[in-house]
């Protein structure tokens, strides 16, 4: 990603329209970084939007840190990816049932974000003019994946036996069961979002660190911090009732796929 072997990067889980909780993660960030005197990147897991109350401003959050902080990536969530499949589409019958699907996951939460009632259709046009060039691009632009020194930073995880150059962007967005289960070794450690951790805390496997909290669910939005050698701490925004949210070091849960858990 960088020349810059003293970068440190901040891998960001699953959003889903938790704006509150990334400013909070963002800001401390920005403040670890300051205090510990580090250079830094941002890569963010995907899955900003849909389900959550702010999807708007958590892009708008993204767009910005990817503007302000050189070497920082956006991967591309399959939540990310329906807006433009749907702008995409030309089958009217085809394009109906994707604006259904994403209705499903949350989209409607979404254009409520961008000002769309709730009961309005979900159209092509709405989606275009709301969204606007800019954030639209972004989402387009978006990574499939992102490779560090020991780690492979990715929205869902990777399909077994398959080199990462040759990965479909189907199984990077949406594979669950195949890759939680494979106990070998994917050469790096795989980083991920998609599938909610069951102890909604960041779980460490052999070969995989699982990060998507359910923020949306759970107030617990949490960032994997890895330093240039490989070392990795958590970090977590977290959000008790009406007051604001909290900055804090996270407890990783250590697993093996044998199901014996062992706390760090």
């Amino acid at each position: 990603m960088t020349g810059n072997a003293s970068l440190h990067t901040f891998a960001i889980g699953d959003i889903h329209g938790r704006a509150d909780l990334l400013e909070e993660m963002l800001s401390g960030i920005s403040g670890k970084a300051r205090d510990e005197g580090i250079d830094y990147r941002i890569v963010f897991l995907g899955d900003i939007m849909d389900r959550g109350p702010e999807s708007l401003r958590a892009l708008d959050l993204v767009i910005q840190t990817l503007r302000d902080r050189p070497g920082s990536k956006l991967i591309c969530g399959n939540h990310d990816a329906i807006p433009l499949l749907i702008l995409d589409e030309t089958d009217p019958v085809a394009r109906a049932d994707l604006v259904s699907h994403w209705r499903d996951l949350g989209g409607s939460e979404t254009m409520l974000s961008f000002g769309l009632p709730l009961e309005a259709s979900i159209t092509a046009e709405e989606i275009r003019s709301r969204f606007g060039d800019e954030r639209l691009q972004c989402l387009r632009d978006a990574e499939r994946y992102v490779e560090l020194d020991h780690h492979i930073l990715v929205h869902a995880g990777l399909k077994p036996g398959i080199a990462l150059a040759e990965q479909e962007a189907q199984a990077l967005m949406w594979i669950r069961g195949e890759f939680l289960n494979a106990s070998a070794s994917f050469g790096k450690i795989v980083v991920h979002g998609h599938t909610i951790t069951a102890s909604e805390r960041v779980e460490v496997f052999p070969n995989r660190i699982a990060i998507d909290t359910g923020a949306f669910a759970t107030n617990i939005l949490s960032a994997l911090h890895i330093s240039p050698s490989g070392d990795v701490s958590v970090l977590q925004a977290t959000a008790a009732g009406p007051g604001p949210c909290r900055f804090l070091e996270g407890r990783p849960l250590t697993r093996s796929h044998d199901n014996v858990d062992l706390l760090f």
